[in-house]
């Protein structure tokens, strides 16, 4: 099971008619379900900061509600462990027995600055986000990156971002894409650029482009061999392209290979360590680092090249003639069948058994049992079909005409069953073949939704399976989607009881680390140095202590509330803000005031006629734009009010 925020969290901040207002989901961590931690247990933290073989790590250790947690910082081999390095962050849950702790979800952020903040109220700060208050780092985070029609990656926070944009940043290519690849890991995106003559390498951990790879010719199709980090490069087939595919070594970023294939545009699959097929007007040719052998008696017009590791077959589609040929590994044709022609795609679902051919002519969907060599279902699909993507039981059919998404059962396609069909209102729109570079349905990371592209509207649907309609949009806001890839961040389970994702701290300092299992009963607020703090801004490293007079108010009557601010000696301002102020707002009833802070003194500040309208909970937020202080910058300090 995978760790991170509940679904639920996403939904509530997606619910609602079609592109409203989003409304943000009430605190997830409830009043008081966590005990204080014993003198015991206060004992089990011991930091260290070495580890095997002189490798530096940063250790911290703690034991709460019969949980023992262990969270580690480790830079990659040969790196430092420093600020700005992509860091694996390990958490290792054991019972007070040493047995694993399997299937939890644990969540876990990383800031500077603002001590003093009981953990408990931190980590509601950064689970309620009502005020634009974000971690620096969110071990939690996914992300959805699609590429634009407009030469341009843009990357959407569907759960931390606001309720005025989820764009999170906005990577210029430089010119028109013509080919799309993501690794498995998800830290790196690749795009190809033909006027450029480049392909261009994105860093999902920071979100910047990392390179830009020259190739030659006008570089399309991209095919990644994952096991030996290898990226296979075909041609457009337009004006000034070669007829050849280049093989690229992405620990070096450079061409290893220039393999002659004959005119493009070239088809691509990856076929295994070392190995691809690259298809076009000329007919199909085996790669691999040591050259090219083509293929003969299979004829040409081949527009689409895919491959099945279980059934360990080669797949290439003749749209023009309606045919799919299968080949085996040593290049034999070892299946044919005929589709209408002006198919538009090959698209293996998850397994490698089955084979879709969307066929927008007939309105219908071939499936080809793989494993048996044989048509299984031709299947009626209204609107004409043109693109396929899937969960883990479900078929997600875009057609060209009408408003819905087809739903087809994979567990009904099975020898001799019936297709189960459903339909979703997901818009209409499918990119014709050829325009689309990439997945336009891709499984939201934990695979409990989907993400449906409606490239025309600019806007992805958010569906859980089983409902009768989306759950909310994501909004493109620049250029058609293209291509969609779901970037898990989050803490994963990759042993037992052993949870690890990467990430880059952005700056030196000291930072704490809160996490908390769900459902249970362990929150914790680590702390870790990571360099000197001087370089931090201001605003993070100053600190707010509770009101001297307590973390009460009386209901119905004017208070006095008393602050302290606490900060640098090298940058005094902060003793003595003259546009300081505190935002107070009631978690029930919608009250919200912001009253003027006096300024006494040696970072005392202090507001008059605090009167909060009725008992309950209270969010108290401290502003000064003169520090670097905004509504959410420092974590709140949460107030009761009591009847008086």
């Amino acid at each position: 099971m995978r760790g991170r925020l509940p679904w639920a969290a996403l939904l509530g901040l997606l619910a609602g008619p079609a592109l409203a207002e989003p409304t943000l989901a009430e605190p997830t961590l409830a009043e008081p379900t966590l005990a204080e931690p014993t003198l015991a247990e206060l004992a089990q933290t011991d930091p260290v900061r070495s580890g095997a073989a002189g490798q530096p790590v940063v250790s911290l250790r703690h034991a709460m509600g019969g949980a023992v947690a262990r969270l580690e910082l480790r830079p990659a081999p040969g790196e430092a462990l420093e600020a700005g390095q992509a860091l694996l962050l390990r958490l290792e849950l054991a019972d007070e027995d040493g047995r694993p702790l399997r299937g939890l979800r644990p969540a876990a952020w990383a800031e500077r600055g603002g001590g003093g903040i009981a953990c408990r109220d931190r980590v509601r700060g950064l689970l309620e986000n009502r005020l634009g208050r974000r971690a620096e780092v969110n071990f939690n985070a996914w992300h959805l990156a699609y590429l634009g029609d407009n030469g341009a990656v843009q990357v959407l926070d569907p759960v931390g971002g606001t309720s005025r944009t989820r764009l999170l940043a906005a990577l210029a290519l430089g010119g028109e894409a013509g080919g799309w690849a993501a690794d498995a890991a998800g830290n790196r995106i690749f795009a190809s650029v033909p006027s450029l003559g480049e392909v261009v390498e994105i860093d999902t951990l920071r979100w910047v482009v990392a390179r830009h790879i020259p190739v030659g010719g006008r570089p399309a199709r991209l095919a990644l061999d994952a096991a030996t980090q290898r990226l296979w490069v075909g041609q457009d087939g337009e004006a000034g392209a070669t007829a050849e595919v280049a093989l690229l070594g992405l620990d070096t970023g450079t061409v290893l290979a220039r393999l002659p294939v004959g005119p493009g545009p070239h088809a691509l699959a990856a076929l295994g360590p070392g190995r691809a097929l690259a298809a076009g007007t000329d007919g199909a040719v085996s790669l691999g680092a040591e050259g090219a052998s083509p293929l003969p008696g299979l004829g040409g017009g081949f527009t689409e090249a895919a491959h099945s590791a279980l059934a360990q077959l080669s797949l290439l589609l003749d749209a023009a003639a309606g045919r799919v040929l299968a080949l085996d590994a040593a290049g034999q044709p070892v299946g044919l069948w005929t589709v209408a022609p002006g198919a538009a795609g090959l698209f293996p679902d998850p397994t490698g058994r089955l084979l879709f051919i969307p066929e927008p002519g007939e309105d219908r969907v071939t499936v080809i049992d793989l494993a048996r060599r044989a048509v299984a279902h031709r299947v009626p699909v209204p609107g004409g079909p043109l693109r396929l993507g899937f969960s883990g039981t479900q078929a997600y059919v875009q057609s060209r005409e009408g408003s819905s998404v087809t739903l087809i059962a994979l567990g009904s396609l099975e020898e001799g069953g019936t297709p189960a069909l459903t339909g979703i209102a997901a818009g209409s729109g499918a990119l014709e073949g050829g325009a689309a570079l990439g997945p336009l349905v891709v499984a939201a990371p934990g695979q409990e939704g989907m993400l449906i592209a409606e490239p025309d509207q600019r806007v992805v649907h958010v569906y859980m399976e089983g409902m009768a309609a989306p759950s909310g949009l994501l909004r493109a806001p620049r250029g058609r989607p293209l291509a969609l890839a779901a970037i898990d961040h989050a803490l994963r389970e990759t042993a037992p009881g052993r949870y690890e994702t990467r990430a880059v701290f952005p700056g030196s300092g000291r930072y704490i680390l809160p996490v908390m299992l769900q459902g249970g009963d362990f929150l914790h607020c680590f702390e870790a140095d990571l360099g000197e703090d001087r370089a931090l801004p201001l605003a993070r490293r100053l600190t707010v202590a509770p009101p001297e007079s307590g973390d009460t108010l009386p209901a119905g009557t004017p208070s006095a509330l008393r602050l302290r601010l606490s900060g640098p000696e090298d940058s005094p301002a902060w003793r003595s803000a003259p546009d300081a102020s505190v935002l107070l707002t009631q978690l029930s009833g919608h009250w919200q005031e912001r009253l003027p802070l006096r300024p006494v003194g040696d970072g005392r500040y202090e507001a008059e006629g605090v009167t909060p309208p009725r008992p309950g909970l209270l969010r108290l937020h401290l502003v000064a734009p003169s520090l670097g202080l905004e509504a959410g910058t420092l974590p709140p300090l949460m107030l009761r009010a009591v009847s008086p």
